[in-house]
């Protein structure tokens, strides 16, 4: 054997000893993919002897896939000799050893070439990295739950760096002190929102959680926040050693401060009116039955002080006669939650005997069940109710007595009544009567002045139209008889407004919407008032003719007052008809007056409406103030039953 073989041979013995040694495993193939060599490691992870593996195809011994779909992946060693360059082994790799291990690969493949450049074979360089990235998994796992606490937690938390600077948020500390990360996370805790927790003795604590590795706890801080107003904080701080962070925790405290507040103002309440309170009051331990606190009223009656009741069962300080009465009395107050006397006998330390009232509740107490017991002296009570029950007694005597005259003064009044009821109906009806007749009255003279008295002013005028005509030769006469003329067409208005005030003829041949149309419009133009008439319901059937007169009357009696008193621009009269009743509305946007005053004041107008409103079973509403609009309201209820129906 020559030299340069020998040296050859020595050099690849060297390199298998060395390949032997390494902690990685390894396998050498040729150019066709069998296995040349392989170490101890891979030895391990495949599950194959190199004395079986040797010369085998690589892809029998070393069984690669897809670690989630188990499918094959890409031989690297096949890559290698296919392109000529170093392959990684594809991420999520298992090795599915021989011995039905499997491992999770890293590293790669490289080509191996002889002097003149050719690749003559392939090292692969594998290792398994599962309890790596079983270690990394479970760091993310920690650090996704140690997030997920941060997250979750209702207090705010800020992690800082050595310099105090914010590293990071949770979520509660920007919903309550408000900010976003990208304004936060990189600034110094005490440039935060306008310097607000810039706090000398809050710098010194953090630079010794820093320097020493020391925590602080509960380092309060109270301050006027822009937004939230004043808040009180707690401050814990703990270093993170290994990474050389600081974890502040801020919790907000205000609403439990102001609970303890009201709590302590509770109980101070509480105390004082238990201990001013005018009936006696026993706290009592249900487990023991033992009293454990009395108030100063209850030593004013039974004679006992303080301390010689605390401790003491009921039946000890005179209460239930004896332990059996006591007992049972216990044992149905524990049942219901609840027992009421109202006359319990009681004797007290001196040796009196009283009766109280006792009423005891069970109630609880955080997770504590108390007894409370309220004991009033009732003996002057049941003296006053014995005194008061004799009194009752002579009372219900003389109220027999009494009766018995009242009976016969009340039969004489009932009969009084009668009389002045028939009275009242004879004078309504009377008035009814006189009312009706006066409307035919006015219906008789409204015809005669608007036929007769028409007529005549007719003929009137058509004779002075003649002597007029005729006159023309007399020039001094024609002036006198146009002015007769014109008299005469004064005179015929008049007597026509005189007809209608008095009764219009389109109320008993048109109905109620018609004539107060008619009326409206010419009081409109007579007044210079403007009038707004809607009707609503009233075109169909017609209603009693004494409903539709007083309406109209109503309606002609309140436009009279617009135009007296209320010096008013407009005038809006509705009429509105309804299966129960018809109402007539007139409002106008005058001064107003005192509506009260009016009628008390014996206003006629007004007084006029009601009574006649009244006579038909109507009501009359008036709304009005001085300085503002007035509205006269009328309703006439219709059905059977009702005057107007009758």
């Amino acid at each position: 054997m020559s030299t340069g073989e020998e040296a050859t041979r020595s050099q690849s013995e060297w390199i298998l000893v060395a390949l032997a040694s390494v902690g990685t495993a390894i396998i050498v193939t040729d150019a066709s993919t069998r296995i040349v060599s392989m170490n101890p490691v891979a030895e391990t992870l495949t599950g194959w002897p190199q004395g079986e593996a040797l010369g085998q195809p690589l892809t029998t011994v070393f069984r690669i896939q897809n670690e989630h779909t188990r499918g094959k992946i890409i031989d690297p060693v096949a890559e290698v000799l296919a392109t000529g360059l170093t392959a990684k082994v594809a991420n999520h790799t298992i090795l599915a050893g021989r011995d039905g291990n499997e491992w999770i690969l890293d590293d790669s493949a490289a080509p191996i070439r002889d002097l003149a450049g050719n690749v003559i074979g392939v090292v692969l360089v594998f290792s398994d990295v599962g309890e790596r990235r079983r270690i990394e998994r479970a760091a993310d796992d920690a650090r996704s739950y140690a997030e997920g606490i941060v997250e979750a937690v209702r207090e705010s938390l800020v992690v800082l760096d050595p310099q105090l600077r914010v590293r990071t948020a949770n979520r509660a500390f920007y919903r309550t002190f408000g900010g976003t990360p990208t304004s936060t996370e990189g600034r110094l805790l005490f440039e935060l929102d306008d310097n607000r927790w810039d706090i000398p003795e809050l710098r010194v604590r953090l630079g010794e959680v820093i320097e020493r590795s020391t925590p602080f706890n509960d380092f309060e801080v109270d301050k006027n926040i822009p937004g939230l107003g004043r808040r009180a904080m707690l401050l814990n701080a703990r270093p993170i050693v290994t990474a050389r962070l600081v974890l502040l925790a801020i919790e907000d405290i205000t609403d439990r401060r102001k609970l303890s507040d009201a709590l302590n103002i509770s109980e101070a309440r509480y105390r004082r009116l238990f201990e001013t309170a005018q009936d006696g009051i026993l706290i009592v331990d249900p487990d023991t039955k033992l009293v454990y606190d009395a108030n100063p009223f209850l030593s004013d009656i039974l004679g006992y002080s303080h301390s010689e009741l605390v401790g003491k069962e009921l039946w000890q300080i005179g209460l239930f006669q004896d332990i059996e009465a006591s007992k049972a009395a216990f044992q149905e107050l524990l049942a219901r939650g609840y027992i009421r006397y109202e006359d319990l006998p009681l004797q007290t330390n001196d040796g009196r005997h009283i009766e109280v009232e006792f009423v005891s509740n069970v109630y609880v107490v955080g997770a504590a069940r108390v007894i409370q017991c309220n004991i009033r002296d009732v003996t002057d009570r049941k003296r006053a109710e014995d005194g008061l029950r004799k009194a009752h007694d002579n009372l219900e005597t003389r109220v027999i007595e009494r009766t018995t005259d009242l009976a016969r003064v009340n039969e004489a009044l009932a009969g009084q009544i009668q009389r002045s009821d028939r009275a009242e109906a004879a004078r309504r009806d009377l008035q009814v009567r006189l009312a009706t007749a006066q409307e035919d009255e006015r219906r008789r003279i409204a015809r005669e002045l608007h036929d007769q008295m028409g007529q005549y002013l007719t003929a009137l005028g058509l004779g002075l139209k003649t002597m007029e005509n005729a006159a023309l030769q007399f020039p001094g006469t024609t002036g006198q008889i146009q002015q007769l003329r014109k008299l005469t067409d004064q005179i015929g208005r008049e007597v026509h407004n005189l007809a209608l005030e008095i009764r219009p003829t389109a109320l008993d041949d048109l109905g109620l919407a018609a004539a107060v149309a008619t009326y409206a419009e010419e009081w409109g133009n007579r007044s210079g008032v403007a009038v707004d008439f809607h009707s609503t319901g009233i075109e169909g059937e017609r209603m009693p003719s004494p409903v539709e007169s007083t309406l109209y009357r109503v309606v002609q009696e309140a436009l009279t007052n617009v135009l007296r008193h209320a010096t008013a621009h407009r005038v809006s009269l509705v009429l509105q008809r309804t299966p129960i009743g018809v109402t007539a509305v007139i409002e106008d946007d005058g001064r107003g007056f005192d509506a009260d005053s009016a009628e008390a004041g014996g206003r006629l107008g007004l007084l006029g409406m009601r009574e006649r409103l009244e006579l038909v079973g109507g009501k009359l509403t008036v709304e009005s103030v001085p300085g503002k609009s007035s509205t006269v309201i009328a309703r006439i209820p219709l059905g059977a039953g009702t005057e107007a129906g009758r």
